[in-house]
């Protein structure tokens, strides 16, 4: 062995030796609440681990001992260079969010503070790079295999397992976001408030206008709850159908073992519960779940002849999924985009197939947004709803330094949200309050909110004095950005610190699953005609534990995999390795890797709804990581 490479394995020795050195300061490392006086105060504040917290945080450093010595490369090894960088990223965000996630003063503020926070930082970085590396280890020992079974057998045995876990509930639970819809569908009248609902896309018109069909027919052969259950009956057979598909085509692609787990996180309650909720997001769900398995199949050109039938499959499942959610047509838009690079890149003749794809989606969507819903007079969204991130962070800075606004800056802040009540509704984790003081409101939550529409104080449709001072509110988030930085920062990370960290969990306990009606007996202004005829058809006593799935989703590793901000970093560990190994199926982990990008707008920290799409198709991701690292598909895939 020459005296040079000796010199490079002493050294990267050495590197070891300091990044455990700094990874166990990391996990001594806490972060409080309060921010101390004294420097000496401080550093003992950020060294207070409980008891539990420090006997976990000894057996994960024995864990990493025990590793490192089985370990035949190291992470500072030239080729792992992605993983180093992937941990880097994992680290400052891990440790950005927990030290914003209760009390960004308190962790990011005097010398000791921060000095501890970039300890922090690097010893987690070396962590978190070496999980990486290990599961890229992991993935190479996947064995590729075949099996087959019938599809009608899955499907059926997925309706009758969801069958008997929500069956208490029929004939179903309809959401907040559920009888809104009804009320525009119906244009429901409220006497007390002597106002009308009218149609809105603030939820997608198409899919309002699909559950009052269902529903009407369903209430035509039996009755109001006939009609609920008709839009059940439908989300449950419309999902397995997809759902069986995928667990199928798994099985096909890379094994038994694979199937038996898609199809058991499929048939959870985790699934099973939100096919009985009436609203937009399980068939959102399910057609999004359509659209990539399409996508998979195209980019993996996994089609007979010249794979017509993918094709129009795609075409569907695309405007389907854009009719379902108003931010599915961005999803599939970029995606197509994409996909038809690649194919370019591939062969003319199936440039051309998802170039028709992709034209077909565009004129569709333009034609019902720009022509078919202005001639059903269809009011527009509200531009609030599209920019609480935004309104988060001006709003901060106008909260901690609103003595560095000048007279204009304030009166276009004020117009957009009113200055006096700014503090009132901020809230950095649950942005509806501070989105229903933008002067266009389609929210409408209660009854003031209606009559603030009705006197004149919020307005249907912004007019062009809205939309300018929407564009000024804008350009002034943008000038603010280069004024206070450290603002912005820490409130993007406080406002989706449980969308970024599978830590940071604020333990939503049913983990958005709906158990019954009750929430909706007080609030009369979202009644349909209808609602007082509708009712359980089991007793009160078949749903005395119908939360029993609570408890499955509060145990240790179930809940962790359950928290939203685990599948973020499942797809960005998933791009990393494709690119590491350098395969094309990157591109097929666009789509779910857009799915996992939305969440970081929405106005609720944390709220599993925003994240579900991207959840329900895991399975299809492990599968592409499972391809990517198979030894007998090693050179198919390669770019």
């Amino acid at each position: 062995m020459s005296v040079r490479i000796r010199k490079k394995m002493v050294s990267k020795k050495r590197l070891n030796v300091v990044g455990l050195f700094f990874a166990f300061l990391a996990l001594s490392i806490s972060y409080t609440k309060e921010l101390a006086g004294s420097n000496y105060e401080q550093l003992m504040n950020r060294l207070s681990q409980s008891a539990n917290d420090s006997l976990l945080m000894a057996i994960v450093f024995i864990l990493i001992l025990v590793y490192q010595k089985r370990l035949r490369n190291t992470i500072f090894e030239r080729k792992n260079v992605l993983f180093l960088v992937l941990g880097s990223v994992a680290s400052l965000v891990y440790v950005l969010t927990l030290s914003v996630n209760q009390n960004a003063n308190a962790n990011l503020t005097g010398k000791i503070n921060i000095l501890v926070t970039l300890v922090a930082m690097v010893g987690m970085a070396y962590l978190f790079s070496h999980l990486f590396l290990l599961l890229s280890n992991a993935c190479e020992r996947i064995n590729i295999q075949r099996f087959d079974i019938k599809y009608s057998y899955i499907v059926i045995s997925i309706v009758i397992i969801w069958f008997i876990q929500i069956f208490p509930l029929f004939p179903g639970m309809v959401s907040w976001d559920g009888y809104r819809q009804f009320v525009e569908y119906f244009h429901t009248h409220i006497s007390y408030l002597n106002f009308t609902y009218y149609p809105t896309s603030h939820h997608p018109w198409a899919s309002t206008l699909i559950f009052g069909f269902l529903f009407s027919i369903g209430r035509f052969v039996g009755g109001t709850n006939m009609g609920l259950f008709t839009i059940v009956l439908v989300q449950v057979l419309v999902a397995a159908l997809i759902y069986g598909k995928i667990v199928q085509y798994i099985g096909n692609k890379v094994g038994k073992i694979p199937a038996v787990v898609t199809y058991l996180f499929y048939v959870s309650p985790f699934v099973a519960f939100w096919q009985v909720t009436i609203e937009k997001t399980p068939l959102f769900i399910a057609f999004t779940a359509w659209f990539v398995l399409s996508f998979l199949k195209i980019v993996l050109n996994d089609y007979v002849d010249k794979g017509y039938f993918e094709y129009f499959q795609l075409i569907i499942s695309s405007i389907l999924m854009s009719a379902f959610r108003n931010d599915g047509a961005y999803i599939v838009f970029l995606s197509l985009i994409v996909l038809v690079l690649l194919k370019s890149k591939q062969a003319k003749a199936f440039a051309k197939n998802a170039s028709i794809v992709l034209i077909v989606f565009v004129i569709t969507y333009l034609s019902w947004m720009k022509v078919a819903l202005p001639a059903m007079n269809v009011v527009a969204g509200s531009t609030g709803e599209t920019i609480t991130i935004p309104m988060r962070q001006l709003s901060s800075v106008v909260i901690h330094d609103k003595k560095s606004l000048n007279k204009k800056d304030l009166e276009t802040i004020d117009r957009i949200t009113p200055l006096d009540k700014v503090k009132q509704y901020y809230n950095v984790d649950q942005a509806d309050n501070l989105k229903s003081l933008f002067p266009v409101n389609s929210f409408l939550r209660g009854n003031e909110e209606i009559k603030e529409l009705q006197s004149g104080r919020f307005k249907k449709t912004a007019n062009k004095q809205i939309k300018k001072e929407t564009k000024d509110y804008e350009v002034l988030w943008i000038k603010e950005f280069f004024v206070h930085p450290k603002i912005y920062i820490i409130t993007f990370f406080q406002a989706n610190s449980q969308f970024l960290n599978p830590l940071a969990d604020n333990d939503p306990s049913s983990r958005g699953i709906m158990y019954g009606n009750g929430y909706m007996l007080n609030n009369k202004f979202l009644q349909p005609s209808w609602f007082g005829q509708v009712h359980n058809w089991t007793s009160e006593k078949s749903r005395k534990y119908i939360t029993w799935p609570n408890i499955l989703f509060k145990l240790p590793f179930i809940r962790t995999i359950l928290q939203p901000a685990f599948t973020l970093w499942c797809v960005l560990f998933s791009i990393v390795y494709a690119i590491y190994k350098k395969s094309y199926l990157v591109i097929a982990i666009l789509p779910i890797f857009l799915l996992t990008m939305v969440p970081l707008l929405s106005p609720v920290n944390g709220y599993e709804r925003y994240m579900l799409p991207a959840m329900y198709v895991m399975p299809l991701l492990y599968m592409i990581l499972a391809m990517i690292s198979s030894k007998n598909l090693k050179d198919k895939f390669v770019l």
